[in-house]
């Protein structure tokens, strides 16, 4: 597996606003994604988008983001939707992943990581902590998880 910053393979700009739409987002915030993703390509800020590459193919995402839950903008930077492909889910690539981002927030001098999900068990297996709550722009609570580093 190969992983590039997204401001390396730009073609896949669209494809990268697209997966996470669909994943995570709703009828109303595509612009929303469209922005994260174009405002991305700078290598030396944040957010950062990373694509995951398998045989050449674009198989996932994965981004770091200064905010990605509105309500805990005390909390940076935030490991931020990590998506994969379904045709190539339960293969470690979302592991390799974490992985990826951790590696690069240690070059960068971060002592800690976040993210927050509603996912249960995944992110402990790799060794996220949680850390508490928080909510949504929808008002969904949501678990918080720090990774030391």
């Amino acid at each position: 597996m190969e992983i590039k910053r997204l401001s390396q393979c730009r073609e896949y700009e669209d494809q990268v606003v697209r997966w996470l739409w669909k994943e995570f987002g709703n009828e109303e915030n595509y612009k929303r994604y469209e922005m994260i993703i174009h405002h991305s390509m700078d290598p030396d800020n944040l957010p950062q988008t990373f694509v995951a590459f398998e045989e050449g193919k674009a198989v996932a995402t994965v981004g770091l983001w200064r905010c990605d839950l509105m309500s805990r903008q005390d909390l940076f930077p935030w490991l931020a939707s990590l998506y994969v492909d379904p045709a190539y889910r339960r293969r470690g690539i979302g592991k390799k992943l974490q992985g990826f981002i951790l590696d690069y927030c240690r070059k960068q001098d971060y002592s800690k990581v976040y993210l927050y999900t509603d996912l249960v068990n995944y992110y402990e297996k790799t060794g996220w902590e949680q850390m508490g709550y928080g909510w949504t722009e929808d008002m969904e609570k949501v678990r918080i998880y720090q990774y030391k580093l």
